[in-house]
């Protein structure tokens, strides 16, 4: 009987010390990845633009709120209609010392444009943070133009003329019109969203697709609002009526991605997405944004995700008409 007590209690206190010692493995807090003392942030835009604009607000107050305190350095690498940043990012070691940013939309058209080989980068192998920057996108007319809905659009007797870049902005116009029914034609090589718009006032379209926030500046110069691209109004213009509300419901929103390239470790891209969530509630950032000119929103990196699956969708569907339309534009 001693015996069989002696052996019950050993059994018991050896299972003891080995759950003691696996509760302990469990128990180990993870390693937080180090960080380099220099982070590139990468984005295929020129110096002064909105995405150029909010990412340097970012680089600015980001540090704190990472391990190290690391300092960050925008690159504009703006080559290769909006391919080449986004190239760059895709081809750095997953390390944490190159971050991308880029306007999902423009990142997606180039994809549809130029097939992955062409583009230099599969979007889908992005490891994404964040996305910033949620805004509808719109169409307008200039001051002279005689529409005033959907419908009268696409009852044009003529090819409705737009004012266009290249990207999400020229994507957004065929998809758009496609749908819709609207005849169009494009009057291309606008290097920027504001040259767009001048050339509407200008009387060189009659029409243009942009962004709600950028669009807004020009009302008091006469461009009208047509539709928002959206579910609900927007609040910007609580008296545009929206696309469904038209009878024809579309979503066609810009968002601005930050994203580490293919085969960053979920550890690290942990340690980035702690530092930007805690930076989007901190409100002396978020009111240097506001100042600088934008509103800004806050989407984790599994809203992100299913952003950039939605819009994928979406482009893949009017790839032929997307690649149609840059041929007659080149």
């Amino acid at each position: 009987m001693m015996y069989s007590v002696r052996i019950f209690f050993a059994v018991l206190a050896g299972f003891l010390i080995l759950s003691g010692v696996h509760q302990g493995a469990i128990a180990q807090p993870a390693k937080t990845p180090a960080l380099p003392s220099t982070i590139n942030l990468v984005i295929p835009y020129i110096p002064g633009t909105g995405a150029d604009i909010q990412t340097r607000v970012v680089a600015r107050f980001l540090p704190k709120y990472l391990p190290g305190a690391p300092t960050f350095v925008v690159k504009n690498d703006a080559g290769a209609g909006g391919r080449a940043g986004v190239q760059t990012v895709y081809r750095s070691k997953p390390d944490g010392a190159a971050v991308g940013g880029a306007y999902t939309p423009d990142a997606l058209a180039n994809e549809a444009l130029y097939g992955i080989d062409g583009a230099g980068f599969d979007f889908s192998k992005f490891v994404p943070l964040m996305s910033t920057y949620h805004q509808p996108y719109t169409i307008s007319v200039g001051p002279k133009a005689p529409y005033k809905s959907l419908d009268e659009m696409k009852r044009s007797a003529k090819p409705v003329p737009f004012c266009t870049t290249t990207g999400m902005d020229m994507s957004y116009i065929v998809i758009a019109t496609k749908a819709i029914g609207i005849p169009m034609r494009l009057i291309p090589g606008f290097k920027g969203a504001p040259t767009a718009m001048a050339g509407l006032l200008r009387g060189d379209c009659e029409a243009v697709s942009l962004g709600i926030e950028f669009t807004n500046r020009y009302m008091k110069d006469g461009v009208r609002p047509i539709a928002v691209y959206a579910v609900e109004r927007s609040n910007i213009w609580p008296d545009v009526p929206t696309s469904k509300e038209q009878g024809h419901p579309l979503e066609l929103e810009l968002s601005l991605a930050f994203f580490l390239p293919p085969g960053a470790s979920a550890e690290l891209a942990n340690v980035y997405r702690d530092g930007l969530a805690k930076l989007y509630r901190d409100n002396e950032f978020l009111e240097a944004i506001k100042t600088a000119g934008f509103t800004p929103t806050y989407a984790d990196a599994k809203r992100t995700q299913q952003i950039v699956s939605s819009l994928s969708g979406l482009f893949s569907k009017y790839a032929h008409d997307l690649r149609e339309a840059a041929a007659k534009t080149q």
